[in-house]
Parts: structure tokens; C-alpha cells; sequence
């Protein structure tokens, strides 16, 4: 589901979406200590412009569904290491 799905089916703006994604500070819990295997998904939008571009990349362990932790912002580390 992408930017475009969410605002439809809110009956909100584009605009709107993206400032709740770009303002969210959700955190996650995960349920184990230790993961024997996790996936690692990314995708990209832009946000206002072509010159904002922000990711949002996630783990998750694929066998339960749980979804470990996700990181919203610009590509580099200083994001992915907060």
C-alpha cells in the first residue's frame, strides 16, 4: 500500500500523510531478546520535493510477521544508527 492508497482510503491529503509519516515517533518493542533471522525491507518517497527523499526501512522476523523495528528518514547512517 503505498502514499497515494493511504489517502484515499482516509479521505485525507497527500500532503497529510506524509506529515504524519515525517513527524512520527512510534517506537517498537520487540517481543525476543535474539533473532535467529530477520528481514529487512526499504522503500522510498519523496516528501514536499525530488530534493527530499526519505526511506523508510523495516525488519521483521518473516515466520511470526512481527515487525522488529523500522527506521523513517534520510539514507545514512546517522539515521539508520540513532
Amino acid at each position: 500500500m503505498g502514499i497515494r492508497d493511504i489517502s484515499v482510503i482516509q479521505e485525507v491529503s497527500i500532503r497529510k500523510v506524509l506529515s504524519v509519516l515525517v513527524n512520527s515517533h512510534y517506537v517498537l518493542t520487540p517481543r525476543k531478546f535474539h533473532y535467529e533471522t530477520l528481514e529487512v525491507d526499504e522503500s522510498w518517497t519523496y516528501v514536499g520535493n525530488k530534493g527530499k527523499k526519505y526511506w523508510l526501512i523495516c525488519a521483521y522476523e518473516r515466520q511470526n510477521g512481527e515487525m522488529v523495528t523500522y527506521v523513517w528518514g534520510k539514507r545514512d547512517l546517522k539515521e539508520i544508527l540513532f
